[in-house]
């Protein structure tokens, strides 16, 4: 039974399968024979038909005959193998041989994807050709019209080309031959050659438009525009020199002789209508006679601008000589009181020298200028560098002078730190004196002597003359760090002494009931009477934190009722 059930499985899965692997492959038989009748159907007869109004010859009748040729292959031969082998494929189909009508009906499709690709072929070339005779009687109508315009240009206005007109003549002239060729090559159905020779007749115009357009204006600029200005360069620099400039170092004559030599190159490239290479010369040549001109300019710019600054140039070099003299007789009159350092003397010695150089300078300036020797811009530039050099020593004169007067307000400054100390030590004198201590620890003794000591050094140095204030500050600043760090150290030790005194009298009302802390507190008042206030402070405070915890903390509080006891 079980085998029965079996068999009946299988036949019914193969049945199931054969009838959608039928079903499927039906489907795509059809759709392929749909295919085949469309491109069958296709109207490229008709599409070929359009090329009947072109000369049948030539280019033409070759091209057409080899469409009609892969179009009747395509109808006859490769349609028909194709409906052959769709047959095939249904007969497979019905013997169920699937694998192998399925690789059938992919060849097809392939076969029908190239039949496709080559009837895309023949429109394309089919539109190229038409497309390009269409185009090239549009444009060669253009190119016919431009060429009688420009003959007739060159004949009525002939005078505007100058020596270049026979030349602008037979490139036109040899067009016609172009002409003629485009016209025999459409006679004879070569319309693809007619296209290309077209194509080289608008590069052609294109080239000589260019050169009718552009060759009345060069020629303007050689034969006019240009000589005018050199002549102008030249009748310039001739009235430059009745006027006293020096233009040696200019060399116009040899500029002016280079440029007209490359106008003559200029006119022989325009005779033979070389316009592109005239244009890149010409710009050049404008760009030198720029320069020429530019030259010419700065001349007569650095003139004016030494007429205007000469006088206030002196004005200006005597205002700092006056400032000069009296900052040399201000260093002498500081070097009375103050012993100046070695650079502030160079830096006096420096500017005296600077200066008079500077004036040496402007006196050949002017001498250079009374012979009319040397360029004005030459003469300029070392107008402007003295210009600059008195500003630069102004400057430094300034500073100089700042700094003597800064040595009389450093001084100052120094008095009153020294006052300053003198105060802070004798405060912290008498405030020693306030404490009623029995004594000072020696240390102590020997900080207040070394300040005292210090003060008299720098009030020694400050008496000095001459004042050397580099070393009047540094022996204040030893002595500001010294009497500074002595009045904290003494104001701590009296700090110490009051607090361990004040713990003292306050542990007296512990001494009758508790033996330990008289006894320690009797060490405390040993090590107090020996100057030791930080041991007297600390072994009164231990003790009285043992038999009355905050007590330092709380002393302020009681400190009125410790006075009163």
């Amino acid at each position: 039974m079980e085998i029965i059930i079996g068999i009946l499985t299988i036949a019914i899965i193969f049945v199931t399968f054969s009838y959608f692997s039928r079903k499927k492959i039906y489907k795509e038989i059809d759709r392929l024979e749909e295919w085949k009748m469309d491109i069958t159907n296709k109207p490229v007869t008709e599409e070929l038909s359009r090329v009947k109004h072109l000369n049948m010859t030539g280019q033409t009748e070759e091209l057409f005959e080899n469409w009609r040729n892969k179009w009747d292959d395509i109808l006859t031969r490769q349609l028909p193998d194709i409906e052959e082998l769709l047959f095939d494929t249904e007969e497979c189909t019905d013997k169920y041989k699937f694998k192998r009508a399925n690789q059938t009906l992919h060849f097809i499709d392939e076969k029908l994807e190239e039949i496709e690709e080559q009837i895309k072929q023949i429109y394309s070339e089919l539109q190229e050709l038409i497309g390009s005779q269409t185009k090239s009687v549009e444009k060669f109508a253009i190119m016919d019209e431009k060429y009688k315009e420009f003959k007739k240009q060159l004949l009525t206005q002939r005078h505007q080309y100058g020596l270049s007109i026979q030349t602008l003549e037979k490139e036109l002239e040899s067009l016609v031959e172009k002409f003629q060729a485009y016209e025999e090559a459409t006679e004879n159905g070569n319309y693809l050659e007619a296209r290309d020779i077209v194509a080289r007749l608008e590069e052609d115009f294109t080239e000589i438009q260019y050169k009718i357009e552009e060759i009345p204006n060069l020629l303007i600029d050689c034969q006019s525009v240009i000589p005018s200005q050199l002549a102008e360069i030249q009748s310039g620099s001739e009235e430059m020199l009745g006027e006293g400039y020096v233009l040696d170092h200019l060399e116009l004559d040899k500029g002016v002789s280079g440029l007209e030599e490359k106008v003559k190159e200029l006119l022989t490239l325009l005779k033979e209508a070389k316009v592109k290479e005239v244009t890149e010369v010409i710009t050049g040549v404008k760009e030198e006679l720029e320069g020429l001109y530019d030259k010419m300019e700065q001349e007569v710019l650095a003139k004016h601008f030494i007429m205007k600054e000469m006088e206030p140039t002196k004005e200006e070099l005597d205002i700092l000589m006056n400032e000069a003299a009296a900052t040399k007789e201000e260093t002498e009159v500081v070097q009375e009181s103050y012993q100046l350092q070695d650079e502030d003397i160079a830096t006096q010695k420096s500017l005296d020298k600077s200066i008079q150089t500077l004036y040496d300078r402007y006196v050949t300036l002017t001498n250079q200028l009374d012979e009319q020797s040397l360029a004005y811009t030459i003469l300029k530039e070392e107008l402007e560098d003295i210009l600059e050099q008195i500003i630069s020593l102004k400057e430094l004169s300034s500073q100089h002078t700042t700094k003597l007067q800064a040595l009389r307000k450093d001084e100052l400054i120094a008095r009153d730190q020294l006052y300053q100390l003198r105060k802070l030590l004798l405060n912290a004198k008498r405030s020693i004196e306030k404490s009623n201590i029995p004594g000072l620890p020696q240390q102590y003794v020997e900080q207040l002597t070394t300040s005292h000591l210090q003060l008299k050094a720098v009030s020694e140095q400050l008496e000095a003359k001459p004042l050397n204030m580099v070393a009047v500050n540094l022996v204040l600043r030893e002595a500001v760090e010294m009497i500074e760090s002595c009045s904290v150290s003494i104001n701590e030790l009296l700090e110490q002494a009051a607090l361990s005194e004040k713990l003292i009298q306050y542990g007296n009302r512990y001494r009758s009931k508790n033996l330990e802390v008289h006894t320690k507190l009797l060490d405390a008042e040993q090590h107090f009477r020996n100057y030791e206030y930080a041991n007297a402070l600390e072994i009164a405070g231990t003790t009285l934190e043992k038999v009355e915890p905050g007590i330092l903390r709380s002393l302020d509080a009681v400190e009125p009722e410790s006075k009163n006891e």
